[in-house]
């Protein structure tokens, strides 16, 4: 008897072992260091020239040295690594969590949301990791309040730039490392001269009723909001004919407002000082995220002309 009620409290002892076994294929898989999860970053779209301070390729990363890293259980909100920093180790050249070692779980996927700078800058005041849909997919989204829309602001501007990578896995990612591609989602546009004027003195440039905030969706793109205002570039500076001026940070958006230039320049050794200042208005543009818009300025005997063009390459 004593004999029986022993097999029988071995058998439920192993039917419980058991269960909880088959209870473990989304827990952590600690069992080698193969399956620790790792990264590999990389910023699409190049920018170059810029004015602002920008992030063009892993190097940059690297230079950087740390993003923003979640990891949720695929299309849901369930965290399975919290927020953390993740950090770049120059001597095992490898990125790492700050919070220490992570795992990937014995089967499932997982999605993974990134950002960079890892303190996000003071314009984007919030960032939310959202699921929606049918079927569900995530679709994080950030707010901008109150892009700095001048020169001064925008020479020390950092840019945001943020990665999606959904349905990873041990199989597939265990061993390359999952790649993190982050992406420009502001537009930007570069301004030159090609003039028949030289040695221009530049008060000023203005892009007149833009918008400075909005809301970015990962699935549909920009919603720009609030009140128009102006992009003022106070430059006070001497340039020469096919001289850049610089480069800035844009919500994309429909651009259809005027140009105004503030200049003066010499002819025939007097100062040409127009008043009004010489002011035009373009055909509609649409700025698009990650693409750069170039703007030549034409100064002809008090006439300003604008030529855009929008480069066929992303950044």
């Amino acid at each position: 008897m004593k004999q029986r009620k022993g097999h029988r409290w071995i058998w439920m002892l192993l039917a419980t072992t058991g269960l909880l076994a088959g209870c473990t294929d989304d827990m952590p898989d600690t069992s080698a260091e193969a399956n620790e999860i790792r990264f590999r970053a990389d910023v699409w779209r190049v920018m170059e020239g810029t004015r602002a301070t920008t992030f063009d390729n892993a190097a940059a990363l690297q230079t950087e040295g740390s993003f923003t890293a979640a990891v949720y259980t695929e299309n849901t909100t369930t965290s399975y690594v919290n927020t953390t920093t993740v950090n770049w180790n120059g001597s095992t050249s490898k990125w790492e969590f700050s919070d220490g070692k992570h795992y990937w779980p014995m089967t499932g996927n997982l999605d993974f949301f990134a950002y960079m700078p890892a303190t996000k800058p003071a314009y984007i005041s919030s960032i939310t990791y959202a699921v929606t849909g049918e079927p569900a997919a995530p679709h994080p989204y950030f707010v901008c309040e109150d892009l700095p829309m001048t020169a001064a602001t925008q020479s020390s501007l950092k840019e945001f730039v943020y990665a999606l990578a959904t349905g990873q896995n041990k199989a597939s990612q265990g061993a390359s490392g999952v790649t993190l591609t982050f992406a420009h989602p502001f537009a930007r546009i570069k301004l030159k001269f090609s003039s028949t004027q030289e040695s221009l003195h530049l008060n000023s440039i203005t892009f007149k009723n833009l918008k400075n905030n909005g809301t970015y969706t990962h699935s549909s793109g920009w919603t720009p909001s609030g009140d128009n205002t102006n992009l003022v570039l106070t430059l006070n500076s001497d340039y020469d004919a096919d001289d850049e001026i610089g480069t800035y940070l844009m919500i994309p958006q429909a651009f259809a407002g005027a140009i105004e230039v503030d200049a003066t320049w010499k002819e025939w050794d007097e100062t040409v000082d127009p008043d009004p200042n010489l002011t035009t208005t373009i055909s509609p543009v649409t700025w698009e995220p990650g693409y750069s818009y170039t703007y030549t300025f034409t100064i002809a005997e008090n006439d300003l002309k604008v030529n855009v063009e929008k480069y066929t390459e992303q950044w």
